[in-house]
């Protein structure tokens, strides 16, 4: 595991490809201990690797990814500082039987898209905050509050 703190020219490309491959590890190298990730659509927040992590593998195991299922980033930019990136794509996957139950009744096989933006705050080489918007709606219905990972 890479421990170092990671030059910025590097961090969207590991970042990209941590994500595309389900990389929970190579993805916690990016982070700093005190991270954060909040989850706009729920108000969750995860604080520290030990819950971005529970984050991740839980966001990991509801969905798999089959051919042409996967991670689809078409808007990913920087800031000029370099302390913040944009990282948006659209979510094509699978439901598995880790699939939150607050979402309702999607069945183990049912196909998903989902478009997500990342706002990513990036400090001395590490990720200090991600901040995930999407449509809750697109997958469910209105009617109450829900929380997908804690």
């Amino acid at each position: 595991m890479r421990t170092e703190t990671i030059i910025y020219a590097d961090i969207i490309g590991l970042f990209t490809h941590a994500m595309n491959h389900d990389d929970v590890e190579s993805m916690l190298c990016l982070w700093d201990p005190e991270g954060e990730w909040e989850v706009m659509a729920t108000g969750e927040k995860f604080s520290g690797l030990d819950e971005i992590r529970q984050l991740v593998t839980r966001s990991v195991a509801t969905r798999n990814h089959r051919s042409g299922e996967r991670l689809l980033p078409f808007n990913v930019f920087k800031n000029e500082e370099e302390t913040k990136f944009c990282w948006e794509y659209v979510h094509k996957g699978v439901v598995t039987d880790k699939w939150p139950a607050a979402l309702g009744n999607h069945t183990v096989g049912t196909k998903f898209d989902l478009p997500i933006a990342l706002m990513c705050d990036i400090s001395n080489g590490k990720i200090v905050k991600v901040r995930e918007y999407f449509d809750l709606l697109t997958l469910t219905k209105a009617g109450h509050p829900l929380h997908l990972y804690s």
